[in-house]
C-alpha cells in the first residue's frame, strides 16, 4: 500500500501530542485556548503551539488548529490576532465551521491553508464543490457518510477529503445539534457540549404509550472503529485517516496513532490491536456506523450506561499503551561532514534526504595533542550524540590532521550549534507572505417594515396558516408543497430543501422560485433561485452573513443561539429573520429512533414520536424519509409574542412562526396571540434571546 495517505491524530495537550507524532501520526488536530470546539480539554498556550509546530515540522509531520467555533462579532478581532498568531508559529492548516474564519485566511494574506470541519454538515458532492469554489483545500465530511456515497464524492470532485475513522461519535450530525445548548446553555457549536445524548430517554410511540418499561439510551452510540477500512479508503482517494479524542488519554492516542499508521503501513492489524484498541476506550464496543448502511439497534449502547467507560481497562493494555506514550519515534536521518585540519577552523556540514543542508566553520581550532589524540571513532562518538533532537546519525565522514586535540566540550558545542542551524533550515524552507491585519467592512441595509413569516410541518397547519392574512411567507416542506402546489401564492411560497441532504439524493426543483436552503450545499445546486437560509447554516456574525450574501443568499434566518443584543448590533447586509415562537430545531440524526426504538422501519411522516427525558420534557421527533433521519425539537416553545416591540426594533426583517406539532387549533390561537402581543399560558422559553451562550 502506497504511504501518501494520513494518518490525523487528536491532542487535548503537549505531551499527548509528542506520542502521537512519535506513534506514526503524519499530522495532528489541537486547540487553542479559544475558539476550539473542545473548550475543557486542556488545549495548547501559544508557547506550546510554537514549540508543536516545531517538533512536528522537525520530524516531517504537520499540525492543525481547530479554529472550528462560532464566533460572535464582539470575537472576530480576537479571532483574527489568533489566525495571525497561527500563522507566525507556522501552523499548517485551520480546521474552520464559520465562514468569517476563511474570510480572514482571505483577506490577512496568511500562509495557512483552511480546512472545511464536519461542524459545516459537509454530507454531499454539491456541498465540496461549493466549499472548494470558496477556497477550502480539504472538506472533513459528515460522519453520517457510507462508504458509497464518499466513493462517489471522491469521484466527482478535486478536493483533498478527510474521513472519521474511530472514535466518539455524535449522534446528531455535527454543526446541527442545540439539544446541550436548550436544555443548559452549554453549547456545542460554541465548545461547550453536555453530551444530554449519553442519557437514557423513554419513548413515546405514535399512540402516545410509552414503549418500555425501563428507559432506554436512545441516542447514545458506540465508538468507531474502522482500522480494517484503511485500504478500502485509500483506494477511492480519500486523503486523511481522523481519530476522534482531544479530550482522551495520551496512552489512548499513542494505541490509537501507532494502530492506524500500522494499518497504512501494512494494510491491516491483528485482531489482538483491535481488541486493544476497545479495551483502552470504547463505550460497550465499537461500530462501524454508517459505513457500510447497517444502521440500527446494534450502533447504540442502548441499554447501558457508559459512565463506567474509564474504569475498565485491562492493566497489561494500560502497560502497553504508557509504554508507547514514552516512544521516541522515527527520526530524521542526517549526514554529517566534519573537517579539522591543522590551523584551521572546525568546520562541518550537516545535511538530510530531503534537500537540507548548512555548512557551518566554528571559532575552535585544533591543539596539538599531547597525548591521546582525536581519531575517527572519537569524532563519531561526539557528533552522534543527538538524543532529544529530531536527528539520527546515518553516515559520518570527517577529514582529519594526525596529532590534533579538541576538548569534548568543544566538540559538544559544535554539534550542537549544526543542530541548530540545520533545524533552523529545515523550518525556514518556505517563503512566507507578508501578513496584513483584518479588514472587513459590510453594508448594514435598511429595512422598512418587520413583518410575519410562518414554517409549517404538517398538512392541517399549511391549510390553517394559507388563511390567515398576517403571513408575508410561508415555508413549505418539498412534500406538503408538492400536494398543495396549486394551492398556494406564489408570491408567498418559499419550498424547504429537506434537511437530510445526505449522499446526492435531491428532489427536483425545478419551476421553484424560492427555496429555504438547510445546508450549504444546497447553495450550489439552486443558484438560480432567490434563496432563503435557514437557521441550521448557523450564522453569527456580520462577516459570516456578508460571505453567503456573496454565495446567492437573499434572506438568512440567524442563529438560534444569539441573544437580543447581539441581533441588533450586527451588520445586517441582507434580510435577516428570527424565530419569535416555536420548537427549534435541536437534532438532525441518521440514527433513526423509529427504527432503534421499535426495531422496524415504521416512520408516518406526518405524525410525531416523542422521546422523554429524566425530567419528563418530551422532545417531538419527526422521521424525514428521503434518506430515513429524524428531526428532534426543542420540548417547549420560544415565546416572545409579549416581547414585539422589543424584537420588531433590532433591524430584522422577518419574526418567523415556526409549527411543528401543533394542532389546528393551537395554530390558530398562537397566530391570534401575536396579532394582539398578548402572553401566553403555557409552558415557554425564551431560548437564547437573553441568555444566549
Amino acid at each position: 500500500m502506497e504511504n501518501n495517505i494520513e494518518i490525523l491524530a487528536p491532542a487535548g495537550g503537549y505531551d499527548t501530542f509528542v506520542s502521537a507524532i512519535n506513534n506514526g501520526a503524519d499530522a495532528v488536530y489541537i486547540g487553542g485556548k479559544s475558539f476550539s470546539a473542545r473548550k475543557n480539554a486542556v488545549n495548547f498556550s501559544d508557547k506550546e503551539i510554537i514549540n508543536a509546530v516545531k517538533y512536528a515540522h522537525l520530524r516531517g509531520a504537520k499540525v492543525y488548529i481547530t479554529l472550528n467555533t462560532l464566533l460572535k462579532d464582539s470575537e472576530i478581532k480576537d479571532a483574527s490576532e489568533f489566525v495571525k498568531f497561527c500563522d507566525s508559529a507556522g501552523v499548517d492548516a485551520l480546521i474552520i465551521q464559520d465562514l468569517s474564519v476563511l474570510a480572514m485566511i482571505k483577506n490577512m494574506n496568511v500562509n495557512l491553508v483552511p480546512h472545511a470541519s464536519t461542524q459545516m454538515t459537509v454530507m454531499n458532492t454539491e456541498g465540496v464543490k461549493i466549499c472548494e469554489k470558496m477556497g477550502y483545500t480539504r472538506v472533513v465530511l459528515a460522519r453520517e457518510l457510507s462508504f458509497d456515497d464518499i466513493k462517489n464524492i471522491s469521484e466527482k470532485t478535486n478536493c483533498e477529503l478527510e474521513v472519521f475513522v474511530h472514535g466518539a461519535l455524535c449522534v446528531c450530525c455535527s454543526g446541527q445539534c442545540l439539544l446541550s445548548s436548550v436544555i443548559g446553555a452549554r453549547s456545542g457549536n460554541r465548545g461547550d457540549c453536555a453530551q444530554p445524548c449519553r442519557l437514557w430517554y423513554n419513548l413515546i410511540d405514535y399512540d402516545g404509550k410509552k414503549v418500555f418499561k425501563t428507559p432506554k439510551y436512545l441516542i447514545s452510540l458506540k465508538d468507531l472503529c474502522l482500522v480494517d477500512e484503511v485500504g478500502k479508503f485509500k483506494e477511492i482517494g480519500v486523503k486523511s485517516f481522523k481519530i476522534e479524542g482531544r479530550m482522551k488519554s495520551k496512552e489512548y492516542v499513542s494505541l490509537a496513532s501507532n494502530a492506524y499508521h500500522t494499518a497504512k503501513i501494512n494494510g491491516s492489524v491483528s485482531s489482538e490491536t483491535v481488541a486493544e484498541l476497545e479495551n483502552i476506550f470504547s463505550r460497550s464496543g465499537f461500530t462501524k456506523a454508517y459505513f457500510n448502511s447497517k444502521i440500527g439497534r446494534g450502533m447504540l449502547n442502548f441499554d447501558k450506561n457508559n459512565d463506567e467507560v474509564y474504569k475498565n481497562i485491562d492493566e497489561n493494555v494500560l502497560k502497553k499503551a504508557s509504554e508507547m506514550a514514552k516512544n521516541e519515534g522515527v527520526k530524521r536521518k542526517i549526514e554529517i561532514y566534519a573537517r579539522v585540519l591543522k590551523d584551521e577552523k572546525i568546520l562541518v556540514k550537516f545535511s538530510d534526504d530531503f534537500g537540507n543542508g548548512i555548512f557551518y566553520e566554528s571559532d575552535i581550532v585544533p591543539q596539538t595533542a599531547s597525548n591521546a589524540p582525536l581519531t575517527y571513532e572519537k569524532l563519531y562518538d561526539a557528533f552522534a550524540k543527538l538524543g532529544g533532537t529530531a536527528f539520527s546519525l546515518e553516515k559520518f565522514s570527517c577529514d582529519l590532521d594526525e596529532n590534533l586535540f579538541v576538548s569534548a566540550k568543544d566538540l559538544n558545542s559544535v554539534r550542537r550549534e549544526g543542530v541548530r542551524l540545520l533545524e533552523d533550515k529545515i523550518l525556514n524552507t518556505q517563503n512566507r507572505k507578508t501578513v496584513k491585519n483584518f479588514e472587513y467592512h459590510t453594508e448594514n441595509k435598511e429595512i422598512e417594515k418587520c413583518g410575519f413569516t410562518a414554517s409549517v410541518r404538517t398538512s392541517e397547519q399549511l391549510e390553517t396558516v394559507m388563511r390567515e392574512d398576517v403571513f408575508e411567507k410561508i415555508f413549505v416542506p418539498y412534500k406538503l408543497y408538492k400536494k398543495y402546489e396549486n394551492n398556494l401564492k406564489n408570491d408567498n411560497r418559499i419550498v424547504c430543501v429537506p434537511y437530510d441532504a445526505f449522499g446526492d439524493k435531491m428532489p427536483d426543483l425545478s419551476g421553484i422560485e424560492r427555496i429555504s436552503a438547510t445546508n450549504i450545499s444546497q447553495l450550489g445546486i439552486c443558484r438560480e433561485k432567490e434563496i432563503f437560509a435557514e437557521a441550521s447554516l448557523n450564522i453569527t456574525n456580520s462577516v459570516a452573513l456578508d460571505m453567503y450574501k456573496n454565495l446567492g443568499v437573499s434572506c438568512a434566518h440567524l442563529s438560534n443561539e444569539l441573544t437580543i443584543s447581539e441581533i441588533k448590533n450586527m451588520k445586517k447586509c441582507i434580510d435577516t429573520e428570527i424565530t419569535v415562537y416555536g420548537k427549534i430545531a435541536v437534532m438532525l440524526t441518521k440514527a433513526c429512533v423509529v427504527k432503534n426504538g421499535i426495531g422496524k422501519c415504521g416512520c408516518k411522516s406526518e405524525k410525531f414520536l416523542y422521546i422523554e427525558d429524566r425530567l419528563g420534557k418530551k422532545f417531538p421527533v419527526i422521521t424525514n424519509k428521503l434518506n430515513c433521519t429524524n428531526t428532534i425539537f426543542n420540548s417547549a416553545p420560544i415565546v416572545m409574542s409579549d416581547r414585539l416591540n422589543e424584537v420588531k426594533n433590532i433591524g430584522v426583517r422577518y419574526l418567523r412562526l415556526e409549527f411543528t406539532d401543533e394542532g389546528k387549533n393551537l395554530v390558530k390561537s398562537i397566530t391570534s396571540l401575536y396579532k394582539s402581543g398578548g402572553k401566553c399560558g403555557f409552558e415557554f422559553t425564551r431560548g437564547h434571546y437573553y441568555r444566549g451562550v
